[in-house]
C-alpha cells in the first residue's frame, strides 16, 4: 500500500468511525429550528430587542453587510445596537427558498430575501442573498456569521 493509499485509508477509516457516533439528528427539526431562529432575529429587530441580539449572536459573531465596506463584529455593533436599530426600521421580509445544511454543530443556512424599511426615514425596498452560520452553544443555534448581499 502506497503512502497516499495508506493516508486514504486512515481518513476513510476515521469518517467512518466519527459517523458511527454521531447521534441520528432529525434534519426536518433543525431546519425548522434554525429558520424559527432567524424570523425570531426579525422581530427581535422590530421590537429593538437588544437582550436577544446579546445571546442570539454568538461572542465571535461577524457580518458582511451589503453597503459595509469591512468585516464588522458583534463586539463593534452591540455599543451601536440602539443607533443601527433606530436607523434601520425593517417592516418586512420574507425567506425564499431557504436551505439549511446541517454539519454535526454547524448549520449553514441560505435563501433569497424580499426586505422592505426605512434607513433614516427613507424608504428602501430590495431583494437580496443571505448566509447565515449557525453553530450549537450550550444546546441553542447562534449567529457566527451573516453575509447579506444586494
Amino acid at each position: 500500500m502506497t503512502l497516499s493509499n495508506f493516508a486514504r485509508a486512515g481518513a476513510l477509516l476515521v469518517f467512518v468511525a466519527f459517523s458511527a457516533c454521531q447521534p441520528d439528528v432529525d434534519v426536518s427539526k433543525v431546519t425548522q429550528e434554525i429558520l424559527e431562529r432567524e424570523r425570531a432575529s426579525f422581530a427581535a429587530w422590530q421590537r429593538g430587542d437588544r437582550a436577544f441580539y446579546e445571546d442570539y449572536w454568538a461572542d465571535d459573531m461577524t457580518e458582511f453587510m451589503p453597503d459595509s465596506a469591512s468585516l464588522a463584529r458583534k463586539s463593534d455593533m452591540m455599543p451601536r445596537f440602539e443607533e443601527m436599530n433606530r436607523r434601520w426600521q425593517l417592516d418586512s421580509i420574507e425567506i425564499l427558498n431557504p436551505e439549511v445544511r446541517l454539519y454535526g454543530d454547524v448549520a449553514l443556512l441560505t435563501y433569497n430575501e424580499h426586505v422592505r424599511g426605512r434607513y433614516d426615514g427613507n424608504p428602501s425596498e430590495y431583494q437580496g442573498k443571505v448566509s447565515m452560520v449557525y453553530v450549537k452553544q450550550g444546546g441553542r443555534w447562534r449567529g457566527v456569521h451573516y453575509h447579506e448581499s444586494k
